[in-house]
């Protein structure tokens, strides 16, 4: 689904720039839809993903590292730029905090990563208003009330600014109410009921948006349909990750897995998930055996790869344990997947 991206301006220019590289990193993947890439992560929802790139907050390194994953991107290169965008963010909030010590408010407070309260998620601020946006007397009403005051606690007769001396025979006057001037409405309420609106409306855009293509309210997977089931990954028998092949070419890739749990294997199978296959993927089988096998015991998994023939490319198929019907069995644990470089 296509990325919606917020206007210039409304996020720091490293979160902007980082989140840019991610959605290219997406693009070079073939833009797999973010179901299809928290399937492939196994670890984070599809909304979650969906937020690392359209956000307004630098998500934590743990769901980045899921997005740069499931888009086959380098994890150590990517850890480093998403360290340098955190320094910059929060040097950035600290010289926004230093810069804005004692000057006078006239919006909504502003957060620590440059947003204006129009958040990613709804809920994510808790919309108390500014304490200085009370409505407060003008000066000159505020005057006129303790000069009130003031005649009002005086003693009829005697002198003060609330009455005059009676003269003989003459009843004293009551001082007169002072007027009172009703004090303007504060703007900083309206300043707050705009951004109430502003908030709605970005919310209900990112629910719509993510309910186009990925609906966010999917129930978290088991991490076993059989109770007692385990897989644990032993080896690459065969080419390693990162092993580079000619284009054109055909390969065996072997991996060794151990029935860590108390299940017995019984026909199971290893389904593609990178579905469907493109000219520049290795094309494979989608659907290979496993042997049976029982619990505590080890197997290898065979499978026949040829490589696409254009070059340079980069090939990483996944794979998920699966029965007869096609029915994920541990649909709580990471793909298993090779990786190779095609060259000439």
């Amino acid at each position: 689904m296509p990325v919606s991206r917020p206007m210039a301006g409304e996020r720091p220019a490293a979160l902007e720039e980082f989140m840019s590289a991610l959605r290219q990193l997406r693009e070079q993947a073939g833009n797999p839809s973010f179901r299809r890439m928290a399937t492939t992560s196994g670890a984070v929802s599809h909304a979650t993903l969906h937020l690392t790139v359209t956000g307004r907050r630098l998500q934590p390194w743990e769901t980045v590292r899921e997005f740069v994953r499931a888009c086959g991107g380098d994890e150590q290169e990517w850890h480093t730029r998403w360290k340098a965008t955190h320094a910059a963010l929060t040097d950035e909030s600290s010289r926004a905090a230093r810069g804005g010590a004692g000057a006078p408010v006239e919006r909504a407070e502003q957060g620590a990563d440059g947003s204006h309260g129009a958040g990613e998620v709804p809920g994510d601020r808790d919309g108390l208003p500014d304490r200085s946006g009370e409505r407060r007397l003008p000066g000159h009403a505020l005057q006129d009330l303790r000069q009130g005051q003031a005649g009002a606690d005086r003693p009829t007769g005697q002198p003060g600014v609330g009455g005059r001396v009676g003269q003989a025979g003459e009843s004293p006057k009551p001082a007169a109410e002072p007027a009172r001037k009703r004090p303007p409405v504060s703007r900083h309420r309206w300043l707050l009921v705009l951004l109430v609106l502003v908030v709605a409306a970005a919310a209900a855009t990112v629910t719509a948006l993510v309910d186009r293509d990925d609906p966010p309210h999917v129930p978290k997977p088991v991490r076993a349909v059989h109770p007692g089931d385990a897989s644990d990954f032993i080896a690459d028998v065969t080419i390693p990750d990162g092993t580079v092949v000619p284009p054109d070419s055909q390969f065996v890739k072997v991996w060794e897995l151990k029935n860590s749990g108390s299940v017995h294997w019984r026909d199971r199978y290893l389904q593609r998930i990178d579905l469907p296959i493109r000219r520049d993927d290795c094309r494979t089988p989608e659907r290979i055996p496993i042997n049976d096998t029982a619990p505590q015991e080890h197997v290898q998994i065979t499978v026949t790869v040829r490589t696409p023939d254009v070059a340079p490319v980069d090939c990483t198929v996944y794979w998920k344990m699966v029965d007869e019907a096609g029915q994920a069995l541990l649909p709580g644990y990471r793909p298993i997947f090779f990786a190779v470089h095609v060259r000439r």
